[in-house]
């Protein structure tokens, strides 16, 4: 596949850029948070004057090499009881969603330049969300759906972090790094999509699921940031959506879309069409404010 190529690339201007480049002081923390922003409703689900849609994000953190470090939490706009009213969304409309009403916040995390990376001045993390984009079946009902996603589900994705990623014996080198960001974690994504069908198939359908976003925030500043933005502008020449950092999976469902890019200040529009419905969903990066 076409991936590996991306990696030759990418490693090999890492090596040209490492060069010259000398040990620097660890990068100061930073909170990030990760926020729903709005979804368009091109095509309703329910066809009766309009849909209830309504978003769980699951975030999830593990520092490459540090045992103990994966974490995994879950935020809904069902548990924040900041819904939308009943056919709040036919076909046409955009909705916001409320702000901090399902948020994914990463405290302390350190963006790393080309410096550090070649410095080891700070682990590198892989941060990630998986965005569900929910359609409510019953206004007055529980949160069913995000009970089961956070008890089945946030554990599994847990331990497969730490196996992945925290567990490895030694950091990676720079090429298995991009090798790591372009395939092997494609794969824990599709492999989660694939545990995520199976959790909602036995729920008994209270709610439907009509697309999962999921997102890995690379926390890259400087130099691996244009580095990380450009091997994927190269990597779109050969596999078209890569040069926006959307990786192509083979028989992956339409309604699963999987983005890499950096963890830095941008918006990001997922089309999200299924059997049932066609759905724009929006997310934004930001940094956290002390006041959220």
């Amino acid at each position: 596949m076409k991936q590996r190529s991306v990696a030759v690339i990418a490693a090999s201007l890492v090596v040209v850029a490492l060069a010259a480049s000398c040990a620097p002081p660890a990068p100061e923390p930073v909170e990030w948070k990760v926020s729903p922003k709005s979804v368009t409703v091109h095509h309703e689900e329910d066809n009766d004057g309009g849909d209830e849609p309504y978003i769980i994000q699951i975030g999830f953190r593990s520092k490459l090499g540090v045992a103990g470090s994966s974490k995994v939490s879950l935020s809904s706009q069902c548990y924040s009881q900041r819904l939308f009213g009943q056919n709040a969304a036919p076909n046409g409309t955009t909705l916001a969603f409320p702000a901090g009403s399902a948020d994914s916040r990463f405290a302390g995390v350190q963006n790393l330049d080309l410096v550090d990376l070649a410095a080891g001045t700070a682990p590198f993390e892989v941060i990630g969300t998986l965005t569900f984009v929910m359609e409510r079946d019953g206004i007055f009902e529980g949160c069913a759906v995000s009970d089961a996603l956070q008890s089945a589900l946030v554990g599994t994705l847990r331990d497969a972090l730490a196996l992945l990623i925290a567990n490895s014996p030694t950091p990676p080198d720079t090429d298995a790094l991009i090798n790591l960001v372009v395939s092997h974690l494609g794969d824990f994504i599709s492999a989660a999509g694939s545990m995520i069908g199976a959790i909602i198939e036995g729920l008994g359908n209270p709610d439907d699921v009509l697309g999962v976003a999921a997102q890995i925030h690379l926390p890259t500043k400087g130099g691996l940031t244009d580095l990380v933005n450009t091997a994927f502008a190269i990597g779109g020449i050969f596999v078209p959506g890569l040069e926006q950092g959307f990786i192509p999976i083979e028989d992956l469902p339409s309604g699963l879309v999987i983005k890499v890019g950096t963890l830095t200040p941008s918006t990001t529009s997922f089309r999200l069409t299924t059997d049932i419905a066609d759905y724009t969903y929006r997310s934004e990066i930001s940094q956290a404010s002390s006041s959220g």
